[in-house]
């Protein structure tokens, strides 16, 4: 872990919002110039602070309006059961979060699809045919509020 100050969590938080910011503006906004800027980005890379950069994907423009939240809970635990049910939702492209949590469920999935015959069929079809799964729980998501990253 390294050591940040506060320019360098300013340009990870400008990193959050806007990967494909040039350079140049991400210095000025920052107070550097574009140098120290680079150097200092390339650092947080290879420190790993900054792990990679992406494209946020409109759901609705590849037809999967229905996002919902699916808690699971597995018949028993131990490695076995978690590499079986981790080896299929895994390879799922609705599943586009799994979260090992805490609490009454052992995972938390976070799944897009086209409609709620294609979520139903997903549960019955996949979730639920999956041995080491004893039972799931579906919140349909009505409204998303997403934050930033926030590094203080």
């Amino acid at each position: 872990m390294i050591a940040l100050d506060a320019i360098d969590r300013r340009i990870v938080e400008i990193l959050s919002r806007d990967g494909r910011i040039p350079v140049m503006e991400l210095a000025a906004r920052v107070g550097l110039s574009a140098t120290p800027c680079g150097r200092r980005i390339k650092r947080l890379e290879e420190a790993g602070v900054i792990r990679g950069y992406a494209a946020l994907v409109d759901p609705a423009a590849l037809g999967r309006t229905v996002s919902v939240l699916i808690s699971v809970r597995l018949t028993r635990h131990g490695p076995e059961s978690a590499d079986e049910f981790l080896s299929v939702v895994t390879a799922r492209p609705e599943v586009t979060e799994c979260l090992l949590v805490t609490g009454d469920a052992d995972y938390m999935l976070r799944v897009m699809v086209s409609d709620i015959d294609a979520l139903g069929g997903f549960i019955r079809d996949v979730l639920q045919a999956i041995p080491s799964v004893a039972e799931t729980s579906t919140m349909v998501i009505l409204q998303n509020h997403p934050g930033g990253m926030g590094v203080a």
